[in-house]
C-alpha cells in the first residue's frame, strides 16, 4: 500500500470535507479577529465558533469577555469590512487550558523525617497518615538530589549552624 498525504484521507468524505473546509475558515476568522482586536485582548481571547452568521468568542477571563462585549458593534463593523457574513457577536467566558504544575522535589534531615515517621505510624489509617507516608515516600526517592528552588535560609539555622 503506498504512503499517501492526510490530505488524500480528509478530502474522501463529504463529511471530512466540510470539517476541514470549517476549519480552514475557524483559523481564517482568528487571524483576521487578531488582526482586528486591540493586541491585548486579541491576545487573551479566540474564536471558537460561526455557525449562521453568529461568531462565538472565547475570553480567558471575565475582564475580557467584558471589554470584548464593549467592543462588539466595531468587531462587527470589521469583520463585515473583511467581507465576512458576522451579524451577531457573543462572548463567553473559557479560561486557557493550563499545564500541571510540576511537583517541587523536597529533601528533609534525617531529624524531620524521623519525627514525620514517629508521627505517621501513632496515627490511625487516615488521611492525614496517607499524606505523611507520601510526604515520606517521596522524600526518600529524592534523598540524593537537592531542592530545585532553594530559599537562602535552608543553609542555615537561625544560630548559623547548618541544620542535619
Amino acid at each position: 500500500m503506498p504512503a499517501r498525504k492526510v490530505g488524500f484521507y480528509l478530502d474522501t468524505t463529504p463529511a471530512m470535507q466540510s470539517l476541514v473546509k470549517q476549519a480552514l475558515r475557524l483559523i481564517e476568522m482568528q487571524q483576521v479577529f487578531t488582526e482586528i482586536a486591540p493586541k491585548p485582548l486579541a491576545q487573551s481571547s479566540r474564536v471558537g465558533r460561526f455557525t449562521h452568521s453568529s461568531l462565538l468568542l472565547f475570553a480567558d477571563n471575565g475582564a475580557v469577555a467584558t471589554k470584548l462585549k464593549q467592543l462588539t458593534p466595531s468587531l462587527l463593523v470589521k469583520f463585515q469590512k473583511q467581507e465576512y457574513e458576522v451579524t451577531a457577536i457573543r462572548v463567553e467566558v473559557q479560561p486557557p487550558s493550563r499545564q500541571p504544575i510540576p511537583r517541587k522535589k523536597i529533601r528533609l534531615s534525617g531529624k524531620a523525617s524521623g519525627h514525620l515517621q514517629e508521627l505517621a505510624a501513632g496515627l490511625p489509617a487516615s488521611p492525614l497518615r496517607a499524606a505523611l507516608e507520601g510526604l515520606l515516600a517521596r522524600a526518600s526517592k529524592h534523598e540524593d538530589q537537592p531542592l530545585k528552588h532553594k530559599q537562602p535560609h535552608d543553609d542555615q539555622c537561625e544560630n548559623g549552624e547548618k541544620p542535619e
